[in-house]
């Protein structure tokens, strides 16, 4: 890769109004392009905000690898007791993943922000009913992914946190930690804090069809199913932004909390914004919360066009 191109994309990530605190660009497994912010390093922590979906994912395709989870075809009341007998067994995993599961919320409830209303979120998540057929009509919806977090405890009989260290985060020389609400259920829509090299870390898991160095830590056939735009929807997967006219799959977070990968290219771009965390836990109540200062401009396409020219081969 041409190194006047890649300072090119780290000058413009830290221009004035940007708010970067992290960008890392890994190649070929190696780390080809790297800054912080004034203050920060390595290892500082960043947040994901909905980039933690597309973690989430990968956990209910390692426990759908596993059996823990039998299909994603399957009634997600089977794993989550409130629901059962309560006619909600239309709704299935998959329609969770791809943002298409119908449910809505009681009326004047919709612009109450999940992360904001604190306290058990699940039990929020939980308390919707079936507003239009599942798998009709793509709603981007917190509170779909927050279900993840009851549905992979019921399988697999430990916390998110625990599942995700053992089977996930280890596998990978990954260190991240989940926020998570009043009752303990991870907060499986966002909030995974972690390095920005970590973060790469994860993106580079499936530049590689989900294997590292010689273990196939998410199945090749789940990487690829879960980064596989369904019938009936554009450019949403199972918690996987994708665009295919560039090669490029996405998890993408709030305040541009990205991480772009490549297949092809066996390219990853990360980018954090300026991270705050207030408070002593990572439990999502009163004076325990973080935030981000997003960028006050910003153009991906832009910041992504220096990289892709940087590369040679």
């Amino acid at each position: 890769m041409r190194k006047t191109e890649i300072n090119s994309a780290l000058d413009y990530a830290f221009s004035q109004r940007k708010n970067t605190q992290g960008v890392v660009i890994v190649r070929h497994g190696v780390i080809v392009g790297e800054r912080y912010a004034p203050g920060i390093s390595e290892a500082s922590l960043a947040t994901s905000w909905s980039t933690g979906k597309s973690i989430a994912s990968a956990l209910i395709g390692i426990a759908v690898d596993q059996q823990a989870i039998s299909s994603i075809d399957e009634p997600a009341a089977n794993y989550l007791p409130q629901w059962q007998e309560t006619g909600r067994d239309s709704v299935t995993i998959r329609a969770l993943l791809e943002m298409r599961s119908g449910l809505v919320k009681e009326e004047g409830r919709d612009s109450i922000s999940i992360y904001a209303a604190g306290g058990d979120q699940l039990a929020l998540s939980l308390d919707r009913q079936i507003g239009e057929p599942p798998r009709t009509k793509w709603v981007y919806r917190n509170e779909d992914s927050m279900l993840f977090a009851g549905i992979l405890e019921e399988a697999t009989g430990v916390s998110v946190g625990e599942y995700a260290e053992r089977h996930l985060f280890s596998k990978i020389g990954m260190t991240a930690k989940w926020w998570t609400d009043t009752a303990g259920n991870a907060l499986t829509y966002c909030c995974v804090d972690a390095t920005t090299r970590d973060f790469a870390r994860f993106g580079l898991l499936f530049a590689r069809d989900g294997k590292w160095e010689n273990e196939q830590v998410v199945s090749k056939s789940w990487v690829k199913e879960s980064t596989t735009v369904p019938e009936g929807n554009t450019y949403y997967a199972l918690q996987w932004w994708i665009f295919a006219e560039w090669g490029a799959i996405a998890a993408f977070g709030y305040h541009i909390n990205n991480i772009w990968v490549y297949p092809e290219l066996d390219l990853v771009v990360v980018r954090n914004s300026l991270y705050t965390r207030v408070g002593d836990r990572r439990v999502r109540t009163g004076n325990n919360y973080h935030y981000t200062t997003g960028p006050e401009e910003w153009n991906s396409d832009r910041f992504l066009s220096y990289i892709l020219q940087a590369v040679t081969d």
